[in-house]
């Protein structure tokens, strides 16, 4: 059974009248109304412009083909020709063979005016025929020899004169090669009329140079103290500079050939 306090309230609350609440676009408004106002109307997004159209592609004119270089075409010469005897190899049909043949001789042709050519031009140039500072006759090259001999055998002369050879060698008991050397040497010295100095290494004597010395620190003094024996060289006298000619045996014509070319071509210059 309800209490008097609580029903009482309960009838205060349903004599009370209830406040209308009215909402208008989303919000609560005051008093009465029979409309709301419409909500406004959203502006329309602008459009996107439209996409431009496209530039016409103007045609191309076809690109002209490009000029091969020499070494190009050689190249791709090269190689047709290569693939042609690589097929004959690999596959040896009477038609393969004969394709490779065919190109094989038009090398031959091309090559063989490619000479006559070079021989026209070379009769018309002097200048860069070896035939002229080098004779390849018979008659020139006996010509061209015996001027060669002079000016080496006057090389050695000046080399005695102006300098002084030296010829260093061990004891040769053990140096077969330096008694060989010293007999070589020994022609020379009667032959050409030059003066050769003999330097022991050890003190031994030597065959063919009885007046040859000991090495009492001149070698040292010179650098020439580690070179292999026997060797040649040519020593200045006034200020001590030396000129190998070379180690180990040499002959006549070696050493003749090698005086005159340290001492006479310029650096460079003996094959131009």
């Amino acid at each position: 059974m309800l209490k008097p306090a609580t029903l009482a309230l309960l009838l205060a609350s349903v004599a009370a009248p209830v406040q209308a609440r009215l909402t208008c676009n989303g919000a609560e408004v005051d008093g009465w109304h029979f409309y709301c106002d419409p909500e406004p109307a959203k502006e329309p997004e602008p459009a996107p412009p439209p996409p431009e159209p496209e530039a016409k592609k103007q045609p191309q004119d076809p690109e002209e083909p490009k000029e091969m270089t020499a070494t190009e075409e050689i190249e791709a010469f090269r190689k047709y020709a290569d693939e042609l005897k690589h097929r004959a190899i690999l596959d040896p049909t009477p038609e393969n063979v004969q394709a490779y043949m065919e190109v094989n001789k038009q090398m031959a042709q091309q090559a063989a005016r490619f000479a006559a050519v070079w021989q026209r031009v070379l009769f018309g140039t002097p200048h860069l025929d070896a035939n002229v500072s080098r004779p390849l006759t018979q008659m020139g090259t006996n010509i061209y020899q015996d001027q060669r001999n002079a000016a080496e055998q006057a090389a050695l002369q000046r080399a005695a004169q102006d300098a002084g050879l030296i010829f260093v060698y061990d004891d040769p008991v053990d140096c077969r090669l330096c008694l060989a050397q010293a007999q070589i040497l020994d022609a020379m010295r009667t032959a050409y009329g030059v003066e050769i100095l003999a330097v022991s290494t050890d003190g031994s004597p030597i065959q063919y140079f009885p007046d040859a010395v000991p090495n009492e620190g001149q070698l040292e003094a010179l650098d020439l103290a580690d070179k292999p024996r026997p060797f040649i060289a040519i020593v200045d006298p006034t200020s001590g500079e030396t000129q190998l000619i070379g180690g180990g045996l040499l002959t006549e014509d070696q050493i003749l050939e090698r005086i005159y070319v340290v001492r006479e071509v310029p650096m460079g210059e003996r094959f131009e």
